[in-house]
């Protein structure tokens, strides 16, 4: 292939027009100053604002982290109390013992967050106290799946929180497994009200920064306006919780993002903070309106954007003036690129231009015509190896035909058979390709039976004709030795099967038998019908298409047999003229 061809034509360069840009742009103190003097109070503002988030941030997940660990120390001491008061022979009493009963009632009526406590036995009874669970309610729902985790496999389990119409809060539930000598015995259940946590994140809702709680599936748990939690509303496509699922425990994240869910887009900034050593994946949000965080540079902005607009407008208008003379250029280059890939070599670019992209333009010109040919000579190489190939195939076979003169062009007519059947069936080119190569190989195992079997003039004895069967085998292990052909081998290996399991060499049945191997099957018992030998006259086309169709279904592929019938019925299939096949002096099996 050529180098990229030089020309001695003196040309312009691309970053003339980008120093030419840029100075104009320079020129105007103007944008420079105010662009510097906005973007300084907004780094400190910007600065002040992520302070703030983080402070919010980090009080109220240390405050949330505090209230889980607490709640789910409660349970400890009617776990050890389950323990204590276990009697093995009788392993369910402690589970509605008064005892048990008086102690979940003395928890209940000391801490007000506890809505309801359970103690319950393997069959899910027992004793609780607190308040009525409504069965239709989210939380029943909970409270039911925790039970089950913890009867079943989870040690501990803090259910999703779910806001709860009859009691005007956000509820969750804690389970444990009660584990008496490795052995699950029973669940301690406790319904919690988050109104501590709720209070915590009102208290950080100052002025416009809004701060909530998440669960690790995006939904908003708690949130300082009430109808926000009703809504049971989930966020997880929001930036917010996408960068949530990012970090892990004790991580913090803080980013502008736009915030559509209101129906318009409005620009925020938002922190977000996994709630430390939580075995439940919340975390806590905090987010402000973009324009209420800089309000200050609002103002600002506001004073200077009238003077410079002037300015604005002229850098943009020479901007796009000078960028034309490069990003079209550069469009066509990309258009022809992507043709290229799709495998159009053919394509050149016509770009007239005095600098870097005309050279390009020349050059691209250059290596599409070189790969072009290149494409083409590969194509070449390719076709006269897949001509070598097939022509070897074809050698082979009519060596092994050779050995057995009435076969002379059996090999080739049963390929050819093969072939118009295959396409007959719809397969894939490829597919038909490679049955082909196995129709031609089909019998060139017979090049390992000795020819005194192979040219008896006579019928074949038992012994004679069962070393004959052996020849699909014998060619399927003499081709088994070229790894290229290791795929076609089926085909040959099993052409002489019968789909009732009476064939040969392996007595396979069915959708055992490979379809390729019933294809060539087809056609080898076709072309023996319709050619001349010692025990038969060739028989006219009607009649072995009748033969063969009996026998569908038992020795022959259905599939197969109409596809044969259809093709000679179109006028596809020709019979050889019987002067063109030599008599055969011996009789053989086919």
């Amino acid at each position: 292939m050529q180098g990229i061809r030089k020309t001695g034509k003196k040309r312009g360069r691309i970053v003339n027009l980008l120093v030419l840009s840029m100075l104009i742009v320079g020129t105007i103190p103007l944008i420079i100053s105010g662009y510097n003097l906005i973007s300084y109070n907004a780094g400190i503002l910007d600065t002040d604002q992520k302070l703030l988030h983080l402070q919010i941030c980090k009080s109220v997940a240390s405050e949330v982290a505090l209230f889980l660990r607490s709640s789910a120390n409660i349970i400890t001491p009617v776990e050890k109390s389950v323990e204590i008061g276990y009697d093995s022979s009788n392993p369910s009493a402690v589970f509605y013992d008064s005892k048990t009963r008086d102690l979940i009632t003395a928890l209940f009526q000391s801490h007000n967050r506890i809505i309801n406590i359970r103690v319950l036995y393997l069959n899910n009874r027992g004793v609780q106290a607190g308040y009525r669970i409504d069965e239709a309610s989210p939380i029943n729902s909970e409270l039911m799946d925790t039970i089950q985790r913890c009867l079943s496999s989870d040690y501990f389990h803090i259910s999703r929180p779910q806001y709860s119409e009859d009691f005007n809060q956000v509820l969750f539930v804690i389970g444990k497994t009660v584990l008496i000598n490795n052995k699950i015995q029973g669940v301690i259940t406790m319904v919690f009200s988050m109104a501590d946590v709720m209070d915590t994140v009102r208290r950080a809702h100052q002025s416009s920064n809004t701060a909530y709680i998440l669960d690790s599936h995006g939904n908003i748990i708690l949130h300082p306006e009430i109808r926000i939690i009703r809504a049971r509303i989930n966020v997880a496509d929001s930036p917010i919780f996408q960068e949530l699922r990012k970090l892990r425990s004790h991580a913090i994240s803080t980013f502008p993002f736009t915030d559509r869910s209101s129906g318009h887009p409005e620009d925020m900034l938002g922190t977000v903070y996994m709630i430390p050593d939580s075995v439940v994946g919340w975390g806590v949000a905090v987010q402000t309106p973009a324009e209420v965080a800089n309000v200050v540079i609002q103002n600002m902005r506001r004073q200077t954007v009238y003077w410079i607009l002037l300015s604005i407008i002229l850098a943009l208008l020479m901007s796009f003036l000078f960028s034309q003379q490069i990003s079209i250029p550069i469009q066509i280059l990309t258009q022809k690129t992507l043709s290229i890939t799709d495998g159009n070599f053919s394509e050149r670019v016509d770009i007239r231009s005095n600098n870097e992209l005309g050279i390009l333009a020349e050059n691209f010109n250059l290596m599409t015509e070189e790969i072009e040919d290149y494409i083409k000579r590969l194509k070449q190489a390719a076709e006269e190896n897949r001509q070598l190939f097939l022509g070897a195939i074809r050698t082979l076979a009519a060596a092994i035909d050779a050995k057995d003169p009435y076969t002379r062009g059996h090999s080739e007519r049963v390929t050819r058979y093969s072939e118009i059947i295959a396409t007959e069936l719809g397969l894939p080119t490829e597919e038909v390709e490679n049955i082909q190569i196995a129709a031609l190989l089909h019998d060139v195992g017979k090049i390992g039976i000795s020819d005194s079997i192979l040219q008896k003039p006579g019928i074949l004895t038992e012994a004679e004709y069962a070393v004959m069967k052996q020849h699909p085998e014998l060619g399927g292990n003499i081709m088994s030795q070229i790894q290229q052909l290791k795929h076609i081998i089926p085909g040959m290996r099993y052409h002489h099967e019968s789909l009732d399991g009476s064939g040969y060499p392996r007595g396979l049945k069915g959708d055992e038998i490979p379809l390729a191997a019933r294809i060539i099957g087809v056609a080898d018992a076709f072309d023996a019908m319709t050619t001349e030998r010692p025990y038969q006259k060739p028989l006219a086309t009607e009649e072995a298409l009748e033969i063969i169709n009996r026998k569908a279904g038992q020795k022959f592929d259905r599939r197969v047999v109409d596809a044969l019938a259809a093709a000679v019925s179109r006028g596809l299939i020709d019979l050889p003229n019987p002067e063109d096949v030599k008599k055969p002096r011996y009789v053989t099996s086919n």
